[in-house]
């Protein structure tokens, strides 16, 4: 069979039963006449075309009609590359978009900074606790062993000791500071029946896992070429949003923050 030198897909508006008329000769396609409207784009869906060849090199019905043809969406290739028909695609199908994970250096990133602000939130059981068995807010004796831990802690990461001291001082000044937010709140309006978490079994346990937890992560996120550069406070202040935080003291801790240096 000879191949196709010509092709046109049409959707007919005539029903199948149509007839052409007969015309004279082979060379004579001037004779064929029907209506005809542009197919103007397929979809993925089953569609009826007619495919119309020269007379000579289509099949016909007894009745000369043209025979109608079902493609799909599998078969618009097969006719595309046998007819040399460009079919226009129809709308894609629709699509569950994929969530993207985060970079490995932004999930990192942002468990530091849950963690930080985690570590933060316990300040209302402490400040509680002291406020009911009237004591200062500021512990210089309890802050020089967090220091010496965080020191120890950060060299075994492979931190730099003193560069971590100045972010754990920060962090102790921001949990004073929510401290005292507490305890200007409640001067005036004790909380009714609320209760603290025991300090020394439940709440300074988790303190100290939490600075643990804040090391390792730090240091295995500047061990990863990561950087705390100042395009990311801006989600440090929003992630980091423990009440009666001011935004002075989350300043202070994203700039100590940045001063960690590995070893």
């Amino acid at each position: 069979m000879n191949p196709v030198n010509q092709a046109s897909t049409t959707i007919r508006q005539t029903s199948s039963s149509s007839k052409y008329p007969q015309p004279s000769s082979v060379d004579d396609k001037s004779s064929v006449e029907d209506k005809e409207t542009p197919v103007k784009q397929l979809s993925n869906t089953n569609l009826k075309v007619n495919i119309k060849h020269p007379p000579e090199q289509c099949a016909q019905a007894s009745d000369c009609t043209f025979q109608q043809v079902t493609i799909t969406a599998t078969a618009q290739t097969r006719l595309v590359n046998s007819t040399s028909v460009t079919l226009q695609p129809g709308l894609p199908p629709e699509t569950t978009p994929v969530t993207e994970a985060l970079p490995i250096k932004n999930q990192q990133l942002y468990e530091i900074f849950e963690l930080i602000n985690q570590r933060l939130t316990y300040m209302e059981d402490v400040a509680l606790f002291k406020h009911t068995k009237g004591r200062d807010v500021e512990d210089l004796t309890r802050e020089k062993k967090v220091l010496e831990k965080a020191k120890c802690d950060a060299e075994k990461a492979g931190l730099d000791p003193d560069s971590i001291k100045h972010f754990f001082q920060a962090q102790m000044n921001a949990a004073k500071a929510i401290q005292y937010g507490y305890f200007d709140q409640w001067s005036s309006a004790r909380p009714a029946n609320k209760k603290h978490r025991d300090l020394n079994s439940e709440v300074r346990p988790r303190l100290i896992e939490l600075g643990d937890q804040i090391v390792r992560q730090i240091s295995a996120y500047l061990k990863n070429e990561g950087k705390f550069d100042n395009n990311m406070q801006k989600e440090f202040v929003r992630l980091v949003n423990a009440t009666h935080l001011s935004e002075d003291n989350k300043e202070k801790m994203f700039e100590c923050l940045q001063r960690i240096r590995v070893m």
